[in-house]
């Protein structure tokens, strides 16, 4: 997918499992002209909670997960990044089929 991204004009920051996820993304967050992150779901999912709120709580960058096919990346597994902004704004677990 990073190709795709880079044909498009975006710049991209390729991680492995062995990446400090947390270290990467404070760097990227200081950043004073991004306006829109995009993150692989499963990173934000592997993220502690309470950086997870801190950056909810910010306006600027928006943080957009992105979802590989799972096709490519194999069965998903855990609750998702959006399910469980959802639960945290409207107070209660809905499910999501997609």
């Amino acid at each position: 997918m990073a190709v795709g991204y880079r044909l498009a004009g975006t710049e991209v920051v390729e991680v492995t499992e062995d990446d400090n996820f947390t270290e990467i993304l404070n760097r990227a967050l200081k950043i004073d002209d991004l306006g829109i992150l995009c993150v692989e779901e499963a990173i934000l999912n592997s993220m502690p909670e309470p950086f997870m709120k801190r950056i909810g709580k910010l306006a600027i960058p928006l943080i957009v997960p992105i979802t590989t096919p799972a096709e490519w990346k194999g069965r998903k597994e855990g609750e998702s990044y959006i399910t469980r902004l959802i639960r945290r704004a409207i107070g209660y677990q809905i499910k999501i089929k997609g």
